[in-house]
């Protein structure tokens, strides 16, 4: 349980210091409060045999009928942080379930994999899947996931049946489209950089004279 809560709080740490305003100070004070936070109300809900057993109870989650997760703010009560300031997703959903730690964004999206405990090879494996998961909270939530409750009434919290199997293809596209993003970045920030070195050897030249146009002053002098 240890290491899934501490995947689970590294996540949602990363999405604060993203797209957040807390200080550095803040978000440690935050995200010890919300580790703590987990612990109790894991403890007695935790079940290695049965990984899916109380999984709806281990859930955060927000949306636009529950705008704040009771144990999210239970964190910031402790932290003396105000929730607003997480910066947080509007529709987030994070299961915490023995040896996975998994999320969704929007409430139609499909879920994908946070870190997988058990297979974790080595903490760069580890802090990949952590950046990818983050950087796709721009993808998903700009993709037009929301939900539509509009009769005020919260839906159950689902759960996640075999998530491997969905898993791994979810992060593998992910990854194929943050790559994409992330190439058509530098070849914007590339045609700026050009466009102002062209720009500053125009101004640089316009100061300077030809030998023709110092042979005409010296004949007027």
């Amino acid at each position: 349980m240890k290491e899934e809560i501490a995947a689970a709080v590294f996540f949602v740490a990363r999405l604060v210091k993203r797209y957040g305003c807390l200080d550095n100070d803040s978000r440690e004070r935050f995200a010890a409060a919300l580790t703590s936070a987990l612990f109790e109300t894991y403890k007695n809900h935790w079940h290695p045999n049965a990984p899916t057993k109380g999984q709806a109870y281990r859930c955060l989650r927000m949306n636009r009928v529950r705008l704040q997760d009771p144990v999210l703010q239970q964190a910031c009560e402790r932290s003396a942080v105000r929730y607003e300031d997480l910066g947080l997703p509007q529709e987030l959903t994070v299961w915490v379930d023995p040896g996975e730690v998994s999320c969704r964004y929007g409430e139609h999206s499909s879920p994908f994999c946070v870190s997988v405990v058990n297979s974790r090879r080595a903490d760069g494996e580890f802090s990949r899947r952590i950046h990818d998961a983050v950087e796709r909270a721009s993808l998903d939530v700009q993709s037009g996931s929301s939900s539509e409750e509009e009769d005020g009434e919260p839906k159950t919290i689902p759960t996640v049946s075999n998530p491997n199997s969905v898993y791994r293809v979810q992060m593998s596209f992910s990854s194929i489209l943050i790559r994409k993003l992330q190439i058509s970045d530098l070849l914007k920030k590339k045609k700026k950089c050009w466009k102002k070195i062209r720009h500053l050897t125009f101004r640089t030249s316009a100061h300077f004279k030809t030998p023709m146009q110092e042979y005409e002053e010296l004949k007027a002098f």
